[in-house]
């Protein structure tokens, strides 16, 4: 008898539609076939680790295509993917199953759908409405009617910062083994919850994301009841469907998952307001002072307004214009900032030289201020070879690390997030021994986490603001907490498939 055959693809892009910059081919690092095995890949190593389990089923690997979060794919970029994906899936086909590893807050120029949806969608067109398909997402995605429709089971990462993907993939894996072994029909039921939250308010390390999130196993052992899952969304994204979700799958019992998913709404809708930022926080030049006046080292601190792992381009350069005019602020590290035109002059130039430059002239995504410095370079190249795992992209583009008096800066062509120790050691650069380092992100990635002695947010300025009530809102449902104050019920937000 022939082995199952399971198809592996995915599309996982976060992206912010509110960025300047659009996702196109340059961006992205696509993995065809034996790739997916060989690279260790986001979600992909889990589904992969779970079918190795199991003698007479074979994985498929076909595509899988990340770039670090930006701004929307551009609709010829999408297209191409898409397309590739369902080539792929009917000329090495027919398969028993399809798991497809995405994120769920992707977003696409000329796309008025939810993407992720769009995705799973044209899985389910080519492969037919027998085959079941898995769909592992990021905690950070959406959930909208049609992927839920489109797809058969849901995973969706437990933790943040992300330690889970493998577990999340396997566990996605897991239940669609579990179907095509016992011939069930699985039934999702969703609920939208009108919170507008951003990631580092619903931290799983912190209240209320880590009660919330840790009574998902309660509901896992419910009987009748396959997995539970919470999607904090992605709110700097004004569209219909963004907001939190509650969802639930029941081995066949429509009843169970509903009764399940409204209750978890319900916990979910009433911590609302316990979401807010509960790591330590400040102001511009407060937080910089007290990351250079610490006693802990090393101190790592967010430029939270243009974290590029949120999808803004990283090209502010406010917070190292800071650090350069108060004296009080020297032995740092300022990382990962998106200046292609700078990057270039430093490659012409070369390692050692001298550069004159100025800080704001390639700002796009706010005008800010601008300030003449003259640097060394102390290295640059043209790819950045990471090493290890990487959620995003294992090589990133041109780059130059400048000494400015007592700073060290780090300018690249490509917007990067520095989420690693790796990709300072990549440019030469200790990630313990200065002062303090600041990168553009919101909560610390875990690699720097856990090398970092005390953590400090900055609420600065950018495409991604944490402050989420001030932003311009046309497009969500309303209304909408905390933009709005009122009752409401689960009830209100439920779908199924």
């Amino acid at each position: 008898m022939a082995n199952l055959r399971i198809a592996i693809v995915g599309l996982s892009v976060e992206a912010l539609i509110g960025s300047p910059l659009k996702t196109d081919v340059e961006a992205m690092q696509t993995y065809r076939g034996e790739e997916l095995p060989a690279s260790n890949l986001w979600l992909v190593r889990g589904a992969l680790a779970r079918i190795a389990e199991e003698a007479d089923i074979d994985a498929i690997p076909l595509l899988w295509s990340t770039a670090l979060p930006g701004g929307a794919l551009t609709y010829a970029n999408y297209q191409a993917i898409r397309e590739e994906t369902s080539r792929l899936l009917r000329e090495q086909g027919p398969f028993d199953g399809v798991v497809v590893a995405n994120h769920g807050a992707l977003e696409v120029d000329g796309l008025d759908v939810q993407a992720d949806a769009d995705y799973v969608q044209a899985v389910r067109d080519t492969v037919g409405p027998d085959v079941p398909i898995a769909l592992a997402l990021d905690l950070h995605g959406h959930m909208t009617e049609q992927m839920l429709k489109a797809a058969t089971v849901f995973s969706a990462l437990r933790t943040a910062p992300h330690r889970d993907d493998p577990q999340t993939g396997y566990r996605a894996t897991h239940q669609l083994l579990r179907v095509l072994r016992t011939g069930i029909t699985p039934k999702t039921v969703a609920v939208h919850i009108p919170i507008l939250t951003s990631g580092e308010q619903v931290i799983t390390t912190q209240e209320p994301g880590a009660s919330l999130y840790a009574s998902l196993p309660g509901y896992d052992s419910r009987p009748g009841i396959m997995e539970a899952n919470i999607l904090v969304g992605f709110a700097f994204n004004d569209q219909p469907w963004t907001g939190m979700t509650a969802f639930v799958t029941s081995d066949g019992d429509c009843e169970v998952a509903k009764a399940a998913a409204l209750d978890l709404a319900r916990q979910i809708w009433g911590r609302r307001h316990d979401m807010v930022l509960r790591m330590e926080t400040a102001d511009l030049l407060p937080g910089l002072l007290a990351a250079a006046q610490s006693a802990q080292k090393p101190v790592y601190v967010s430029d939270s307004g243009d974290n590029s792992t949120a999808g803004a381009p990283g090209d502010l350069t406010g917070v190292l214009q800071a650090v350069l005019a108060d004296s009080r602020l020297g032995n740092s590290v300022v990382a990962g900032i998106y200046a292609p035109a700078l990057v270039e002059q430093a490659l012409a130039l070369g390692k050692g030289a001298t550069i004159d430059f100025e800080l704001g002239a390639e700002h796009i995504s706010l005008p800010g201020t601008r300030m003449n410095v003259t640097g060394q370079i102390l290295d640059c190249g043209p790819e950045l070879v990471l090493g290890g795992f990487q959620p995003y992209r294992s090589a990133e583009g041109a780059w130059a690390c400048i000494r400015i008096g007592t700073v060290l800066a780090t300018f690249h062509n490509l917007p990067i997030g520095i989420t690693t120790p790796g990709h300072l050691r990549a440019m030469g650069i200790d990630p313990v021994s200065n002062a303090f380092y600041v990168v553009k992100l919101g909560y610390l990635h875990p690699q720097i986490e856990d090398i970092a002695a005390r953590h400090i947010l900055l609420l600065t300025e950018g495409t991604v603001s944490l402050d989420l009530a001030a932003r311009h809102w046309s497009r969500i449902k309303r209304p909408a907490y905390p933009v709005d104050q009122f009752d409401w019920s689960p009830d209100e937000g439920l779908y199924t498939n």
